[in-house]
């Protein structure tokens, strides 16, 4: 407890004195056996102001607060000493690190110098040698190649010699072979001529052969692709559902896009009969009679022509 409080007790337990001493008067003189009645005597007190005197309890819980300040005081300065002492050796340590990185970076750059010098070095050398060996078959090649010069001009004179001799012989034996292959190309060409008038007339004969047959096939193909869309109209038709209050008269253009295998990509309405009922009913329709396997039959040209887009009119009275 403080000074402050030890000054509040003392009058506390006075004022309480002074109640109790009141009431017990008050009880004495109202008690039935009392044989006269007289007054409370009234106690009159001044309130003053007291100050004590701290004990010697306080001054020593005083003295160790005081001393506990003081030591807290002087732990916070260690500390604070100790914090900067350690600062100053993380500072110093993270320099020294700085200055051996620094160190052993400029270590490392030199034998990465000094590396690529002795690499520049062994380049060189191994230049040196290459071009020393260059010049050695340079030199070699050039005795090769006089001693072939001078073995071929040799042989080149006693060519001439023997090719002298054998001229005036071969001129001869050119002259007559030259006479019969002259009447052998004379044949041949009129032969040629005659296999070329024959081709000409085969290859004629073999359009016109194509055309009939590219004819055939054209109607051929457009018979089938008639069928195979009458075919698919039929399906349409068949898995047609009746929408409510249908009442007839009414068509609608669809355009189908299928896949070479005959699956539906996608139908869509491209002129419409003025109801959405039957509008959507025909587009039901075309989606449940797919896929269109009769399209497969046919070649890609002729599915990418006929078949790959195709617009039909729906009209079920048909």
């Amino acid at each position: 407890m403080d000074r402050r409080g030890e000054n509040l007790v003392r009058p506390t337990m006075l004022a309480l004195g002074l109640h109790v001493i009141i009431l017990s008067s008050f009880f004495v003189a109202v008690s039935p056996e009392a044989k006269t009645i007289t007054p409370p005597q009234v106690v009159v007190m001044q309130a003053t102001e007291l100050t004590f005197a701290p004990s010697e309890a306080a001054k020593a819980r005083s003295e160790a607060q005081r001393a506990e300040a003081d030591r807290l005081r002087r732990e916070a300065e260690e500390a604070k000493k100790r914090a900067e002492a350690e600062k100053r050796e993380a500072a110093q340590k993270a320099e020294d690190a700085k200055k051996a990185a620094e160190a052993k970076k400029v270590a490392e750059a030199q034998r990465a110098e000094a590396a690529k010098k002795a690499e520049k070095e062994k380049q060189a050398e191994q230049k040196r040698r290459e071009e020393a060996k260059k010049a050695a078959d340079a030199k070699k090649a050039a005795e090769a190649k006089k001693a072939a010069e001078l073995k071929q001009k040799e042989e080149a004179a006693k060519a001439a010699d023997l090719e002298a001799q054998l001229k005036q012989q071969a001129d001869a034996e050119a002259k007559a072979r030259a006479e019969e292959e002259a009447k052998k190309a004379q044949a041949i060409e009129e032969a040629f001529e005659r296999a070329q008038a024959e081709a000409r007339a085969m290859d004629e004969q073999k359009n016109k052969e194509a055309e009939e047959l590219a004819v055939l096939n054209a109607l051929a193909s457009e018979k089938a692709a008639a069928n195979v869309l009458d075919a698919m109209t039929t399906r349409i038709t068949r898995a047609w559902r009746r929408p409510v209050a249908f009442k007839g008269g009414l068509e609608v253009y669809l355009r189908m896009s299928l896949a070479s295998n005959g699956e539906l990509v996608d139908v869509r309405v491209v002129r419409g009969s003025g109801d959405v009922l039957f509008d959507q009913s025909a587009q039901r329709a075309v989606q449940r009679a797919a896929p269109f396997d009769e399209v497969k039959q046919f070649d890609a040209r002729t599915f990418e022509e006929k078949f790959r887009t195709l617009t039909v009119k729906f009209r079920p009275e048909d």
